[in-house]
């Protein structure tokens, strides 16, 4: 993965197997904890985990009756919606496909939101959320051995720049290298987070191509800030023509949220193109996409067949802070299992059963505000040093 690649999870994976060291007051005043919680009180109204939900799902069925119109558009829908969310979590499409051919999506639908539904005399109409149980598809992956990755990134401002003879643009509406990353953002649900830069006069005269492609660190700050990016990448496709044909060089690069550069994601050179064939570019797009997509789902994968453990030491400073740290470990996925082998009044020591890398249990830690350190001898969970 990316060095400054980070990712943001909302879950819940129960992990109290191994607690049993802890003292009988000590268990009793987080049992209480526990059943006072928001989201053990009640019901949840929306998906609690986006990551195991699909949104907006359009339907426009036609049948003989409305009754049939609105029963074979809702299952199309359903079906969309279960193969858009393992698509998301599965780290290939084939084992996405394997899936799908062996469950259907009846055994994990949580529940359905209509957000709006016409009933025609013939046609059906609709836009609706789905929301799949993840516990339920969590313990399906388990029992057949499959790896999955739930971590969604943070914020990523996609700046798409095209450079040819006549200039370099980064607002120009017509042309499809600009126009098809828009349009790629603003529909792309995978779990890589990404933004874009509305289109203004004022940002238009303020991000001027030339500086993004210069990678200026004050301009690529100023528009993180802007669309509270944590992460820019900038993507460049560069045109040249070799006598008449034209030949583009595309290039991906990844700077952090103070315009510092990070890494070449990727470099793509010599596409060619003709006046009526851009399909190269798009297929450039997604192979940018699918490059971040897989990286980081490889360092953040989840695999409980490949379990290994990891003593850390938890130091805090109150019961409220004690209470969270634990509140913090039960939500992430790649612990399995946690055992307390030490408590006092200054924090624990924890033996942390994992299902992935210290990688992905250190990306995992930043949405709770927390940091893994490695101090050579001892390895903490502590407050991360933005949060202190």
């Amino acid at each position: 993965m990316h060095a400054a690649l980070i990712f943001h999870i909302f879950q819940k994976f129960g992990c109290w197997r191994g607690c049993g060291a802890v003292s009988g007051a000590m268990v009793a005043g987080l049992s209480l904890v526990l059943a006072m919680h928001p989201a053990l009180a009640k019901p949840a109204e929306r998906c609690t985990e986006p990551v195991f939900g699909a949104a907006g799902i359009f339907v426009d069925q036609r049948a003989d009756t409305a009754e049939a119109a609105r029963t074979i558009g809702v299952e199309a829908a359903a079906q969309n919606a279960f193969e858009t969310v393992l698509g998301r979590v599965l780290l290939s499409p084939e084992e996405r496909d394997r899936f799908v051919g062996l469950h259907g999506h009846d055994a994990f639908t949580d529940f359905v939101h209509i957000i709006e539904e016409n009933n025609l005399e013939k046609r059906y109409i609709a836009k609706l959320d789905f929301c799949f149980d993840a516990e339920r598809l969590r313990a399906a992956f388990i029992a057949e051995g499959i790896q999955w990755a739930e971590l969604t990134s943070p914020p990523i401002l996609v700046l798409p720049v095209w450079q040819g003879p006549d200039g370099v643009r980064a607002w120009l509406k017509d042309n499809q290298w600009l126009s098809g990353w828009r349009d790629t953002v603003n529909q792309y649900n995978g779990l890589v987070r990404l933004r874009s830069l509305a289109h203004s006069l004022t940002h238009e005269r303020r991000f001027r191509g030339e500086d993004i492609v210069a990678a200026d660190p004050i301009k690529l700050a100023a528009a993180a800030r802007i669309t509270k990016a944590e992460q820019v990448m900038v993507v460049l496709a560069h045109l040249d023509y070799v006598g008449a044909k034209q030949i583009v060089d595309v290039e991906a690069r990844l700077f952090d949220k103070n315009g510092q550069p990070i890494a070449t994601i990727m470099s793509l050179p010599d596409i060619s193109l003709t006046a009526s064939d851009m399909q190269p570019l798009d297929s450039a797009r997604q192979r940018i996409i699918a490059r971040m997509e897989g990286t980081w789902r490889a360092a953040n994968s989840i695999n409980t067949n490949a379990a290994g453990y990891l003593l850390v030491s938890v130091p805090v400073t109150s019961a409220k802070e004690w209470s969270e740290r634990l509140d913090a470990l039960q939500q992430i996925a790649v612990i399995r299992n946690f055992a307390m082998r030490t408590l006092d009044t200054k924090g624990a020591t924890i033996s942390l059963e994992l299902a992935g890398s210290r990688e992905a249990l250190q990306n995992a830690l930043v949405p709770h505000g927390l940091a893994l350190v490695d101090a050579g001898d001892t390895v903490s969970i502590v407050r991360a040093p933005d949060t202190q």
